[in-house]
């Protein structure tokens, strides 16, 4: 097994790139599992709330769906072993654990049947019982070798640049995310793609993370960059900042921006003239705009655009950011 230094850097580069955006988030999870000789690895995502029933499967490397469904929901939340594991925050074999692992659920439900028989859980964070679960790492193997303690030690050390793969808000799906970012305090990450590519800039990622706290729901609009492509965005709050998903789209329904601008206002019931005042436009170009728009969408009225608004996603940046503002200054 090739476990030396040169090797560990190697995985902490591929961590680090799949954190960019520039390798697969399934990689470096690939080069631990071969590399420390174990038949079978899954990354599962941290849990999103605290009423969820499963930790989310980023990546599965050869473990039965039905057995990485098992990690997920009844290992990650009934298991002894695993419980033990995540308390004390480093990766712990089976011979770590101060009991039989053949006693513990995961051994006779999901191990044993597949002839499973040594493994590793590597914890991804803290938990005190008041969180969510941690992330975490499970590795199985058909042979019986314990993992080596400078092995288990450098996956231990590992822990906190893998935990940034394993949040479910950054989990990439390659066809429906061409850009996906991280915004924190302090911090935009890209976690996916070029974020160069994206229609907001770093500025304006943060303005849009400004607007959600932690439980609130998430933003969808649309934007066209400066080259005329249009974008899908959504925006999830989460406890430690604001995922941002960005995804290449047609142009909404031939609308031009303005008249998205427009009927995302319509869609919350504003008049003609609260919204040219929110859009700096005229009365008339407004209601100009609305007409334009009902032809394109291909509906009747302001209630009709509205509802079409609301279940095609037809909504914009400015339109989202003037009712947020609006709404913010009701309640000073």
């Amino acid at each position: 097994m090739s476990t030396d230094v040169t090797w560990w850097v190697r995985v902490a580069d591929s961590v680090r790139a799949a954190g960019r955006g520039e390798a697969p988030i399934e990689e470096p999870v690939r080069m631990l599992r071969d590399g420390l000789g174990f038949d079978c690895a899954a990354l599962i995502g941290r849990q999103r709330t605290l009423a969820s029933s499963r930790q989310p499967i980023i990546v599965n490397l050869d473990y039965p769906t039905e057995v990485a469904d098992f990690i997920a929901t009844t290992h990650a939340f009934e298991c002894a072993g695993h419980r033990y594991a995540i308390e004390r925050r480093v990766a712990l074999r089976f011979i770590d654990l101060p009991f039989d692992v053949r006693d513990t659920i995961t051994y006779q439900e999901a191990l044993r049947p597949c002839g499973f028989h040594e493994g590793i859980t590597l914890p991804l964070g803290r938990y005190t019982g008041s969180h969510p679960r941690p992330a975490f790492v499970a590795m199985s193997s058909l042979h019986g070798r314990a993992l080596a303690d400078d092995a288990r030690l450098a996956l231990t050390m590992l822990a906190a640049e893998l935990a940034g793969l394993a949040a479910p808000q950054i989990r990439p799906d390659p066809e429906s995310a061409d850009v996906v970012v991280h915004v924190s305090p302090g911090r935009v990450e890209p976690r996916l793609g070029d974020s160069a590519e994206s229609p907001l800039d770093a500025s304006a990622l943060r303005r849009v993370a400004t607007l959600l706290s932690p439980g609130s729901p998430p933003l969808r609009f649309r934007r066209r960059g400066d080259d005329g492509q249009w974008w899908s965005i959504r925006a999830d709050a989460g406890g430690d900042g604001v995922l941002i998903t960005l995804r290449r789209t047609d142009p909404p329904a031939g609308l031009t921006p303005r008249e998205l601008d427009v009927v995302g206002l319509v869609s919350r019931g504003w008049p003609n003239d609260e919204i040219a005042n929110a859009l700096g436009i005229s009365v008339r170009t407004a209601r100009s705009h609305v007409e334009s728009a009902l032809i394109k969408v291909g509906v009747a009225n302001r209630t009709a655009l509205a509802r079409a608004a609301w279940e095609r996603g037809l909504d914009s940046w400015d339109a989202v950011r003037c009712a947020r503002v609006t709404v913010a200054r009701s309640h000073e």
